[in-house]
Parts: structure tokens; C-alpha cells; sequence
């Protein structure tokens, strides 16, 4: 059994040595992951997140579940990077989500009206030009969305 050992350490000490060079061009990069804490992060990631089994790992990362995630989700990235590379669409979106904090608190701050809406309340709403735009901005986006759904649903 001690041979055994000693053969296996052996046959994997000379694999490193036929293989220096590319343990050498790793190192570099090893290290500049290192200093700027990537190496740590995985390694605590590996150690809290990971399960422990890996033939279950294995398992998970062939299967064709993951594979068919993996490739809506990459099919579903471009997508979002395409849209995003439209400046119109890139600028909305960062309006959007630099305003978010005060989209969420205006909406917490009519969570707790029990009271229906009545009409004068809406006109007077609807007065108001910032929420006449919104209400706009809001309806041409049905509108947009009512044209692509019916261009769908022809094909």
C-alpha cells in the first residue's frame, strides 16, 4: 500500500515537471488573482456554498437541466446586452434604476390607502404634470407592448 502511495506521488511529481511551462505561465496570473482577492473569494465560496459531494457536482454540472438553463440564460443575456446597447434604451434603464429608492418609496407611501379611487381624486391625479407624464410614458409602453404581442401571436 505504501508503494502504491509512493508510485501515484511519483507519477504526478513527474507530470508537474513535464508540464512546468505551463505551471509557470499560471503562476503569474495566480498570484495577480490572489493580490486582488479573487483567489479568496472562490476559495470561500467553495468552502461555505459548495456541497461537499462531488460526484453530485459532477452530476449537477453535466446534466441537461443545467445545460438547458445555462443556455436560455446565455441566449437571455445577449438579448438583455443587445437592448442595452441602444443608447436610448441604456439611458432609461439608468434613469430607472439610479431613481429606483424613490420609485419603491412612493409606491410605500400609497400601500396603506384602503380607500378606492374616485374619480376626482384621478382628475386630480391627472392634473398634476409629472404624474400625467408618467401616466403617458405608461401607456405607450401598452401600446408598444400591445403591437408586439399582436406580431407574435400572427407568426
Amino acid at each position: 500500500m505504501k508503494d502504491e502511495n509512493h508510485d501515484e506521488m511519483e507519477s504526478a511529481l513527474l507530470e508537474l515537471v513535464k508540464n512546468a511551462d505551463v505551471i509557470a505561465a499560471l503562476v503569474p496570473v495566480l498570484v495577480r488573482l490572489k493580490e486582488a482577492g479573487i483567489l479568496n473569494l472562490v476559495a470561500d465560496i467553495t468552502k461555505d456554498y459548495l456541497p461537499t459531494d462531488i460526484e453530485f457536482l459532477g452530476h449537477f454540472f453535466t446534466s441537461r437541466e443545467f445545460t438547458y438553463a445555462a443556455l436560455k440564460s446565455a441566449n437571455l443575456l445577449s438579448s438583455v446586452m443587445y437592448a442595452l446597447s441602444d443608447e436610448k434604451i441604456s439611458d432609461s434603464v439608468k434613469l430607472l434604476m439610479f431613481n429606483a429608492r424613490g420609485i419603491a418609496d412612493r409606491i410605500d407611501e400609497v400601500q396603506d390607502r384602503d380607500s378606492p379611487l374616485t374619480p376626482l381624486e384621478l382628475y386630480r391625479m391627472m392634473r398634476d404634470k409629472n404624474t400625467a407624464r408618467g401616466f403617458r410614458a405608461v401607456m405607450a409602453a401598452l401600446n408598444a407592448l400591445g403591437e408586439i404581442l399582436s406580431k407574435g401571436s400572427k407568426s
